[in-house]
């Protein structure tokens, strides 16, 4: 254990390896079962025994410790998330003592609210204790991982949803995933499940990205169903991140869109989405999740309204990144996944979709075989 860390309490220790995971004081609380503000008091001590300033450096100071050494926490679950619900994940053969493919050694999870210095810490952290590669699965690092990239040349960094920084940093590599093209699919079952002729998308945040996913539901909607409406709200303008997680927002904007006659919403929002279905379900509509099956993730009384989801396997985009750095080959600049390739798509666990899937399926096989081009822009 890092020498620094000895000085710590295990509860305090508990802390660390708890905000080292991206947790609130109020998450910490929950999974220590202690109150928000005894958990603000231990961050406090943690802070002032280390000489620390800041989350983001007990962050550091964590991932380094577990790089050179055992768990902090022996015999203790370290709770390590998914990759689609993680900011950045660390990987490093060197410490993993199997040495087996995908050992997520390191990871930390995403924080809307940091600043592009506190996300520069998060990424420098991983850096700093010999992680490579260096993972980050969120365009909201996009600013960070430009500066971070520069400063630590010998380490390979690789993030999603991004093909600028690839451009002019050789030791990035751009993970692309075609979410416009599941975006299509599910597009073209909302306009077939519509009875009013007008639908509806709601992005978490207004930035490029996002608006991919809106042009291809778009253009699949259409293609469907050529006179159909196609409603649009974003819940935040960059660079507030914020509107990802903001589900009551969500719900708001999605009742309004409801009352107004829409009858069925793509909410391309993260956990903001939930606050869509919670309002879809109020109003006897149905919603489109994202990025995962969220008829089987949503709570139970929720996923009857979720007629599908796009499918966004960004699990198994790294995979396949891991397995080239780590068979040794020459790291391409892009990596592109798609319908072809099999990262993205969309959900068939709600019955309710049935109906609509072959047509669905016709025009994921025209996609494939390069028959129809999904637009990437509104």
């Amino acid at each position: 254990m890092n020498i620094d860390l000895e000085r710590l309490t295990r509860r305090e220790l508990q802390v660390a390896v708890s905000v080292a995971d991206g947790l609130s004081d109020r998450e910490v609380g929950e999974r220590l079962s202690i109150t928000r503000r005894t958990a603000e008091w231990h961050v406090e001590q943690i802070l002032a025994k280390l000489g620390l300033r800041s989350r983001s450096q007990i962050a550091s100071r964590v991932a380094q410790a577990e790089a050179l050494g055992a768990p902090l926490l022996a015999g203790e679950p370290r709770h390590n998330l998914t990759p689609q619900q993680t900011a950045v994940i660390g990987f490093n053969a060197a410490v993993s003592e199997s040495n087996e493919l995908l050992t997520i050694t390191r990871s930390l999870a995403d924080n809307l609210k940091e600043s592009d210095s506190e996300l520069q810490d998060r990424l420098s952290s991983l850096a700093e204790a010999g992680y490579n590669p260096v993972i980050a699965t969120g365009v909201n690092y996009l600013i960070a991982l430009g500066q971070v990239a520069k400063l630590y040349p010998n380490t390979q960094f690789a993030i999603v949803d991004d093909s600028s920084l690839s451009a002019d940093n050789k030791n990035v590599t751009s993970l692309v995933l075609a979410d416009h093209q599941g975006s299509y699919l599910v597009g073209a079952i909302a306009a077939q499940a519509s009875r009013t002729g007008s639908i509806g998308f709601i992005g978490g945040v207004n930035n490029p990205g996002i608006r991919r996913f809106q042009a291809g539901y778009a253009a699949g909607a259409k293609a469907v169903k050529p006179s159909i409406t196609v409603r649009v709200k974003f819940l935040t303008q960059p660079p507030d991140f914020t509107g990802f997680g903001d589900r009551q927002r969500g719900n708001v904007v999605a009742s309004g869109m409801y009352h107004d006659g829409v009858d069925v919403i793509y909410a391309a929002a993260g956990p903001a989405g939930l606050g869509v279905f919670e309002a879809a379900i109020e109003a006897s509509s149905l919603a489109i999740g994202v990025d995962v099956d969220q008829y089987l993730t949503s709570p139970a009384n929720l996923r009857r309204c979720v007629l599908t989801s796009m499918l966004k396997r960004v699990d198994q985009a790294v995979n396949k990144y891991l397995k080239v750095y780590l068979g040794g080959s020459s790291l391409p600049r892009v990596m592109t996944f798609d319908l072809a390739s099999g990262e993205v798509g969309y959900s068939m666990s709600n019955p309710l979709v049935f109906p609509y899937v072959a047509l669905t399926e016709g025009l994921k096989r025209k996609i494939v075989e390069g028959i129809i081009r999904v637009p990437e822009r509104p």
